[in-house]
């Protein structure tokens, strides 16, 4: 029988938790109740009304037609006792299977780094947007599934914005931070490196360079040039923004520029606002980021490749 090892009181979270939009297999997790069990107790339920011959327990609750409206109040409650309540879903890159299993082998390399970090420069792109929409969407769910791949809201890199940067930074401080008009092809990204990442680099022995899978970051000329040059490039796994701390020092300056009053009005009033602002940032702010990969890695590796809190 369908839910026959399943309490009373699981029964009916799996029915009313289902009944809201749950999907069956984040039930599964919340409940720690194979995912057939919950499917088998929610099939009978749509076939008759209820788990067990008789009707005496989700519909003490709930009314036991699917087509039922439930107030808004009365769900909300009922939730709010089964331990769940409304967050803002966190956006994280989408991972596929391949993806989680590169992340954790990535980590499980890097598991014993420490000073290691220290010798890496961290870079990457990212827009700046006069005004934008927040684009924040609501979910349902217990504060420890804030990662549960079902339970994020996928993101497309890059989305909105009037100002493109590229920037690095490494353990003693932030590196050049250049302006990127229109799309980075692979001869404005070396031109970049040439003229103003080498000089800055030159400066600190024995670096490691970071840096994503972007078409011009991989192109034939691209690592041509970064041969002939003799720069060491850390290996990298892609949709892996939690394992570069520039996405924080991002974040930081961002959070640094809207402080700003006046607010920027003009593109070139933000140019110079998010420059002065990059200028700013200290090395104990950098060498904390740094600081901070042993823990990233180690999420990594407890989620099995998949999302983390960073």
């Amino acid at each position: 029988m369908p839910g026959k090892q399943v309490s009373k009181t699981n029964q009916e979270r799996i029915i009313g938790t289902y009944l809201i939009g749950t999907k069956q297999r984040v039930i599964s997790v919340q409940l720690n109740i194979p995912e057939s069990t919950v499917y088998d107790i929610v099939k009978k339920y749509k076939e008759t009304g209820s788990t067990e011959s008789k009707q005496h327990d989700v519909t003490d609750k709930f009314n036991t037609s699917l087509d039922t409206t439930f107030h808004y109040n009365t769900v909300r409650r009922y939730l709010h006792n089964e331990g769940l309540g409304s967050y803002t879903a966190k956006k994280k890159p989408r991972l596929t299977e391949k993806h989680r299993t590169d992340r954790l082998k990535w980590c499980k390399d890097k598991k014993n780094w420490a000073e290691e970090w220290k010798q890496v420069v961290w870079s990457d792109k990212s827009k700046f947007a006069l005004f934008q929409s927040d684009g924040r969407a609501k979910v349902w769910r217990s504060p420890e599934e804030m990662y549960n791949k079902d339970c994020i809201q996928s993101t497309v890199k890059f989305g909105g914005g009037s100002v493109m940067f590229w920037g690095c930074f490494g353990w003693h401080g932030v590196g050049p931070l250049i302006v990127v008009e229109g799309n980075m092809d692979s001869d404005e990204y070396v031109n970049i490196l040439a003229n103003h990442f080498i000089p800055w680099v030159d400066n600190y022995p024995n670096s490691i360079f970071q840096q994503d899978g972007a078409s011009c970051h991989t192109s034939t000329y691209t690592v041509w040039w970064m041969r002939t040059h003799n720069i060491p490039i850390l290996d990298w796994v892609a949709q892996s923004p939690d394992l570069n701390p520039i996405e924080n020092l991002w974040n930081h300056l961002d959070s640094q520029v809207q402080k700003r009053k006046p607010v920027p009005r003009s593109k070139q009033e933000l140019i110079e606002v998010i420059q002065d602002e990059w200028r700013k940032i200290t090395i104990e702010t950098c060498q904390r980021l740094i600081l901070s990969m042993p823990n990233r890695v180690k999420a990594v590796i407890k989620a099995k490749g998949g999302h983390t809190k960073y």
